[in-house]
């Protein structure tokens, strides 16, 4: 049985035996459709424990609220119990507690040399090349989500001040700095790229079009993804991954928590935090590896 088939039985067993309401269950039935998207799981009998471990990462990757993800957990469960209770599903993949390890939820870094290379790979004179190369820059120069970048307008970049102004989550401003290379890469799309990629540039306000318009979240998912392979980047890479690249990178370096908290736009600073523990395991793996007694 294909996923969208047992999501569509499932949901027609709420609304009958089960009594929910309409609105639930088309919750219950988007939270599942973006389950069997985002883990890859075509047929129901696909759907195992590395399936679901998959899937909790990039949600958590993509800065899923953490209520957020506990509903999409709860949906999920109540899925695979109807599935096993009418003979769907074998047995339940899902352990009960449901408890990933710490290491799962910690962000995905690549190291200093990967990130080099990543953007390396975005080069050349044409004008899609030239935005890439500066989508690349900015992501990692300023640690911004991705829908931030796509958001960003030409009023927002301020490249001889060398800041741009990021509106982030609750339409929460804040001003972040843009770097040597930042700068050097935007402004030469700016003048070689933004107006020849599309021939209506002058009628969106945003700073990185296509030709049809702006780009979107899910395109710029899947530059990083494309330039990533061309790097030889064998780990999964993202938007967020250069995000979190910077924030490790700077705390690495020295940078005070807190200040690496009003870049990345975190209300708490124990989000900001996690980025500790990063540092934590790599001393951890260095020590193991170079102690005579360790």
């Amino acid at each position: 049985m294909t996923i969208d088939d047992a999501i569509a039985r499932f949901a027609t067993h709420l609304l009958t035996a089960g009594g929910r309401a309409r609105a639930t269950v088309d919750g219950y039935s988007r939270d599942l459709e973006q389950f069997a998207e985002m883990s890859a799981v075509g047929r129901l009998d696909k759907l195992d424990r590395t399936a679901v471990l998959k899937w909790l990462n990039k949600l958590y990757e993509r800065e899923f609220a953490r209520r957020s993800i506990a509903r999409k957990v709860s949906a999920l469960r109540a899925f695979v119990a109807w599935a096993v209770e009418y003979g769907h599903l074998k047995r339940d993949p899902i352990p009960a507690e449901l408890e990933l390890p710490r290491e799962l939820y910690l962000p995905h870094a690549i190291s200093e040399s990967e990130v080099t290379a990543l953007i390396d790979t975005a080069q050349g004179d044409d004008p899609a090349s030239l935005r890439d190369h500066a989508m690349l820059e900015t992501l990692y120069a300023t640690g911004m989500r991705v829908s931030e970048l796509t958001a960003l307008s030409l009023l927002d970049v301020h490249l001889g001040e060398g800041f741009a102004t990021v509106t982030g989550k609750g339409n929460k401003q804040r001003t972040v700095p843009l770097g040597q290379y930042a700068i050097e890469a935007i402004r030469h799309y700016l003048e070689h790229g933004r107006g020849m990629l599309c021939n209506r540039a002058g009628r969106f306000s945003e700073l990185f079009l296509t030709r049809r318009g702006p780009i979107s979240r899910s395109q710029v998912f899947r530059l990083v993804k494309q330039y990533a392979e061309l790097a030889g980047i064998k780990s999964h890479v993202s938007p967020h991954t250069l995000r979190h690249s910077c924030a490790s990178h700077l705390l690495a370096r020295g940078m005070d928590l807190r200040l690496v908290q009003e870049l990345l736009g975190h209300s708490a600073l124990a989000t900001t935090q996690v980025y500790t523990h990063i540092e934590k395991s790599r001393l951890r793996q260095a020590y193991d590896e170079c102690h005579p007694l360790a």
